[in-house]
Parts: structure tokens; C-alpha cells; sequence
């Protein structure tokens, strides 16, 4: 009886639970609906779930509303001025800098942040400072053209400065941290393949359109190559020097190719001239090291070009004649310099302990420590800074190796540095390599100079060879080497000056071996620097010796012009084609010119490989061991835009306004292809 008692009672609690849930879970579904239909009023409604179906009454559904950010919101006065969207969930407010949520609360939320007190307080602030007009793009391709142009800058940034891509798409991101009111900030995104397309596809091309924009305006032009080993690979820049009328000289990459044989390397420069519209008969010159493959009389490339353009001048790079010339006559001494500025150096570039005991000494003297220079051998007049040093610390390398003794010090060390300094022989020699190193530097420095043209190479390479020649006849090897012979014996007086005879001939052979002095067309040329009164007659001489095709009567009337001009011109400026830049200015129509060509031909042949010389050094900066990956046409794209774009970081920006198709290109609109003139109707036969 009493067990039934209480079976009935757990029923009826039972049934009055089930009863209480669901009247509860009613009440609260009501409260609910209600609560989001005040917040209608606030911001958008967006519903959420969680549990089971809600056809199954043991597991109602709890039903979530959210708010949305309403646009109208920007447009009150109370909030315009500071209140900004940056989703559909949050705000920012840009004077305090800071955003929040209206999830939950919505238009409340705003409100409730317009009544704090840090928003009062930059509101004040506000108020206080002088008011800057902001413009607001009013519309969003404007936004987007900022966007673009802030990715494409930084690209030809990290392109400039050799800045790795994986670096810059870290800096996105901290930009857009460090600068959060900024909304070109915020969007940029520009990661490693995004940059690699805009430096191949966008800037690349941009970039050739110029150099080829150029070349269009010019008659003639020179082309230049070399060969780059990169691991068992052979790459070939084909770069092209030009002089502008209102510019000056200037010069270009074309294309940056890989391959390997001779003849190839002329059908490749053929053929790449036609790709771009460019005729061969318009090069003047054709400029590569002196290597017989390059310039053998027989079977060369420049005999493979010769055959398509009668006229083309063969031109070596006399940087590389006037480093070998000292080089090969340093080996008449009988006391090597080089190894023995090489063997120093080894002495103490890989020893702690042995710069340890080198710096005691120069504290010893109280004089301040410099580290010994290392020398190039590839590049013999390296050895002139090296030998600097090594003759200003003489004294204190001399009494560390007396220290050692004979014994710890090689033979052509204890032969430098054993002997008394001012009876040592070997200091003799040194001092004369010291003294022809600077001559040879000198004429060296001009010959790769950017804007050094082949109007002064006659008298480089003469004053040169003047100065050896009057060595070897008054017998002078400088005044060191002269105060030291005559403290040495008569034997070795005899052998030094012998050696010393026997190089300076060798010296001035090899010049007259490399370089005709009294034949060469470049003395002729000499006539287009304006150094000296031009006349007429050497004008005709040197269009005769070039077999260009010019009106002479037109030549003539420009050439009373150039007479009046020349004096005035010569006086305000040094380097010989910004002269020829004011002289164009001067002549009226000069897009005709007959002396513009003339000059255009002459200002375009190059007396040295010093450019190619310098694409080596960014391909090798470039194309470095961090940056290995780089694939051939990343290298050549990024090459073309140092090379070609004469544009610094801050001003190319306003560039790319300028070229808006550059902006659409890089969103993806269209495929920026570099545009080229279609080349000349004169038939070209096959290179043989």
C-alpha cells in the first residue's frame, strides 16, 4: 500500500515537471522574441542554433540574434566624423583609434562609446588642432588605384635595393599593424607570387617599352655582350648603348639569355634585335672582351655580324688591355709583388692570434691599426690600394716579422722584410710597381666611366703611352726606388734598372700591340669632343672614314651653327655629351639632323665592357646563396628594371599614375605585354 502511495506521487511531480518545461521553454521563446524585436529597431537581426531538430520536443533548439552594422549609421551627424566600418560586427572609432563590437548591442554600442570619457577626450583634442582638409575618394576604383600603386612600388623597392619578396610580405603585414586608420595599408597584400608576376608580367615589360621608346627616337646604337658562368651554365646580357639629344648617353638592357657556342651567340643577338623591331644595320659597334672567339679574324661573332652590316666597328674593351698591359710586364722582375702582397695577406686573414700580435705592435708605435687589403687577382690594379696600405705599414709589418724570425717566415717574406728598409732591394721593386700602378690606375678610372665616349679614348690611351715612353728614355722609377738604389751595391743597381727597362718596354709593346697610335679611327673621332676648334675638313674626313650615308649641304649649315656655340659651351660643361646636349638644344628641328647622326653614331660606341662588367655584380648580389631558387626569367625581369627604369623609389610612384594601364595590368585586369614596333621592311639574310 504504501509503495503505491508512492509510485503515484514521483508520477504526478513527474507530469508537473514536463508541464513546467515546456510552459518555461514557451515563456522563454516569447521573451526572446521580444528581445529581438527591439533590437530591430538597433541593427539587423542574424539568427543562430545549436542542438537538434526542432521537431523533437525533449530538445528544443536555443535560438541566437546578433546585430549588423547599418551604413546610415556614418551619415549622422552625431557619428560622421569619426565613426568608420571594418565589418559587419565591428566599428572603429578613428580618433581614439580603437574598434569594439555591436554584436551584441548595436546602435547602443556606438552611443556608449560616443559618452566615454577617452572618446570625449579626443574629441576635445580635436577640436584644439588646426583643422587639415581630408579628401575623400568618392569613389572605390580611386581606392583601389592607391592599393595597387602602394603593392607596385613596393615591389620596384625590394627590386632596387635587392630586398628579398618573403621580407616584403612580412612588412604588409606590419604595416597594416602599425598604421590601423590606414585603409591602403590595411588592403595591401602582395605575397611571393603575386610579386614575382608583377616584377615578370608588369615592370619588366614597362620597362623595355621604355628603352625601346627610346631607341626609336635615335639613329644608331652600339650592342654589347660577355659571358657570366653561373654554376655549368653560360648566360649572355645583350646590353645596348645609345646617345639621347636631350639626355645624353645612356644605356639598356635588351634580353638576358642562356647559351653556349660561338655562332649562336651571333644568331641570338639577330634574332633578338628583330624580336624588339631593331635593324642590325643601325648598330655602330659591337662591344665584348678581347677574346678570339669574340674577335678572331676568321671565325668570330663579330665576323658573323660584319657580314650583316658592312660598317660595324670592332671595339675592344680597352679596360681590360690597360689591366693585362701591367701584368704581364710585372713578370721581367725577378721580385713577384703580387704574390708577395698575396702571401701577406694570407698571414694574417684567417689567424686571430696572429692580428692579436700584429695590433701590439702598432700600439707599440702608438700608431692606429688598419687591417691589410686583400687583392683581386682577376683584376691586376686591385693590387694599387693593397700595396697603399702594405707600403704605410711598412715598418710595423717589418719588425712583427723580424719577431718571428727566419726560421717561421716564408723566403719571399724574410727577403721583403729581413733586409735593412732603406738598402732592401724588394722594397725597391715595390715602390716601382707602386709608382706605373698609378698611371696605369688613372687611365683606368676614365676608360670605365658611365659617360666616357670613345671621342677621348685616343688621348687616354696616348697620354698613357707618353708617360711610359718618357720613363724608359730618362730612366725615372719613381723617387722612392731612386733613394733606395742608391744606397744598394752596383751589382744590384745594374739588375734592377735592367728589369725595370726590360718592363716598361714590355709596357708600351703591348699598348702598341692592342691600340694603332697613328692609324686608329678614334684620333679622328677625337674631332667630336670639342676640345678644340672643329673644322670642317676633319668633319668630312671622319663621315667618309665612317661611311655614313649624310647630306653633306645640311652638315655644313649645322656646322656654322656648332661654330658660334662651341666656346660658350666648352666652358659651362666638362663631360662631352652633355655638350652635344645643349648644341641639339640650340639647333631647331633637330629630328633631322645630319650632325645629330653623326654624333648619335660616334657617342654610342662604348671603350670599355665596364656595363656588362657591373650586370655581373647585381647578378651576383642578385642571384646570391639565400636567393638560389631564382629562376632565369625572375633574374632577367628584375635586371631589366634596375637597369632600364632610371626612376628612384619616391618618384615612382607618381610614374605609375602616369601609366594607369601599369595599375590594371597589376590587378589583373589585362596581360601588360611590352609594346614593339614591327621591324624595318629591309630583308636580313640568315646569320651563316
Amino acid at each position: 500500500m504504501c509503495a503505491c502511495i508512492m509510485t503515484t506521487r514521483i508520477q504526478r511531480r513527474a507530469t508537473k515537471m514536463v508541464k513546467g518545461g515546456r510552459l518555461g521553454s514557451k515563456i522563454k521563446r516569447e521573451h526572446q522574441e521580444d528581445q529581438g524585436n527591439m533590437d530591430a529597431g538597433e541593427g539587423n537581426s542574424i539568427t543562430g542554433s545549436e542542438g537538434n531538430s526542432p521537431s523533437t520536443p525533449s530538445s528544443v533548439k536555443k535560438r541566437k540574434y546578433y546585430c549588423c552594422f547599418k551604413d546610415e549609421w556614418c551619415k549622422e551627424a552625431a557619428f560622421k566624423n569619426w565613426l568608420r566600418k571594418i565589418d559587419g560586427m565591428t566599428a572603429e572609432c578613428i580618433l581614439c583609434h580603437q574598434g569594439f563590437s555591436i554584436k551584441y548591442e548595436g546602435r547602443r554600442a556606438v552611443t556608449s562609446h560616443a559618452d566615454s570619457s577617452k572618446h570625449r577626450e579626443s574629441e576635445k583634442q580635436r577640436k584644439d588642432m588646426p583643422q587639415i582638409p581630408v579628401v575623400v575618394p568618392e569613389t572605390d576604383v580611386y581606392q583601389e588605384d592607391m592599393v595597387t600603386a602602394a603593392e607596385l612600388g613596393q615591389v620596384y623597392h625590394s627590386i632596387v635595393h635587392q630586398l628579398s619578396y618573403a621580407s616584403q610580405g612580412c612588412a604588409y603585414k606590419t604595416l597594416s599593424m602599425i598604421l590601423p586608420d590606414s585603409v591602403v595599408a590595411r588592403k595591401m597584400s602582395c605575397g611571393l607570387t603575386k610579386a614575382t608576376s608583377i616584377a615578370e608580367k608588369v615592370l619588366a615589360p614597362k620597362s623595355q617599352e621604355l628603352l625601346l621608346k627610346d631607341l626609336e627616337e635615335v639613329p644608331f646604337f652600339s650592342v654589347g655582350s660577355d659571358a657570366y658562368n653561373k654554376g655549368s651554365r653560360k648566360f649572355f646580357p645583350v646590353t645596348i648603348r645609345y646617345f639621347s639629344a636631350t639626355e645624353g648617353i645612356k644605356h639598356g638592357l635588351l634580353d638576358f639569355y642562356s647559351e653556349s657556342s660561338s655562332d649562336s651567340v651571333a644568331s641570338q643577338i639577330v634574332a633578338i634585335l628583330q624580336e624588339n623591331g631593331l635593324n642590325v644595320t643601325r648598330m655602330a659597334s659591337y662591344m665584348i672582351d678581347n677574346a678570339s672567339v669574340d674577335f678572331g679574324k676568321h671565325w668570330s661573332v663579330f665576323q658573323d655580324l660584319k657580314q650583316l652590316n658592312g660598317g660595324l666597328i670592332q671595339v675592344g674593351c680597352m679596360g681590360h688591355v690597360i689591366h693585362n698591359c701591367l701584368k704581364r710586364a710585372m713578370r721581367a722582375l725577378s721580385f713577384d709583388v703580387e704574390t708577395f702582397v698575396l702571401k701577406v695577406y694570407s698571414e694574417f686573414s684567417s689567424s686571430t692570434k696572429k692580428v692579436d700580435s700584429l695590433m701590439s705592435f702598432y700600439e707599440f708605435v702608438e700608431t692606429e691599426y688598419k687591417d691589410v687589403l686583400q687583392h683581386v687577382t682577376t683584376r691586376w690594379l686591385t693590387l694599387l690600394p693593397t700595396v697603399d696600405r702594405i707600403l704605410e705599414s711598412w715598418s710595423v709589418l717589418r719588425a712583427y716579422f723580424l719577431s718571428l724570425g727566419e726560421e717561421n717566415c716564408l723566403k719571399i717574406m724574410w727577403e721583403a722584410f729581413g733586409a735593412d728598409e732603406h738598402a732592401s732591394l724588394p722594397l725597391c721593386y715595390v715602390h716601382f710597381v707602386h709608382n706605373l700602378m698609378r698611371i696605369f690606375s688613372e687611365a683606368a678610372k676614365k676608360l670605365e666611366c658611365d659617360h666616357v665616349t670613345c671621342t677621348e679614348l685616343h688621348s687616354v690611351l696616348e697620354n698613357l703611352h707618353t708617360k711610359l715612353k718618357r720613363r724608359k728614355e730618362d730612366k725615372f722609377y719613381g723617387k722612392s726606388s731612386q733613394v733606395i738604389l742608391g744606397n744598394v751595391s752596383a751589382s744590384e743597381n745594374r739588375k734592377f734598372t735592367e728589369e725595370a727597362e726590360k718592363t716598361l718596354s714590355r709596357c708600351i709593346a703591348y699598348l702598341e700591340q692592342w691600340y694603332y697610335f697613328e692609324t686608329s679611327i678614334f684620333e679622328q673621332m677625337a674631332v667630336l669632343s670639342l676640345n678644340t676648334e672643329v673644322k670642317w675638313f676633319d668633319l668630312v674626313t671622319l663621315v667618309t672614314a665612317l661611311c655614313i650615308d649624310i647630306d653633306i649641304d645640311q652638315l655644313y649649315n649645322e656646322y656654322c651653327v656648332l661654330q658660334k656655340l662651341r666656346e660658350e659651351i666648352i666652358s659651362k660643361e666638362q663631360k662631352v655629351d652633355q655638350r652635344w646636349v645643349k648644341v641639339f638644344k640650340q639647333i631647331p628641328e633637330h629630328g633631322d639632323s645630319q650632325l645629330l647622326k653623326l654624333v648619335s653614331f660616334v657617342l654610342s660606341i662604348p671603350v670599355s665592357n665596364a656595363f656588362c662588367e657591373k650586370i655581373y655584380n647585381l647578378m651576383a648580389q642578385l642571384w646570391s646563396k639565400d636567393r638560389s631558387r631564382l629562376n632565369d626569367s625572375l633574374v632577367k625581369a628584375e635586371l631589366q628594371v634596375q637597369l632600364n627604369f632610371n626612376i628612384s623609389c619616391a618618384d615612382f610612384h607618381d610614374f605609375l599614375y602616369r601609366n594607369p594601364e601599369l595599375l590594371r595590368a597589376a590587378r589583373g585586369e589585362e596581360n601588360y605585354k611590352c609594346k614593339k614596333e614591327e621591324p624595318e621592311d629591309e630583308d636580313i639574310p640568315p646569320v651563316p
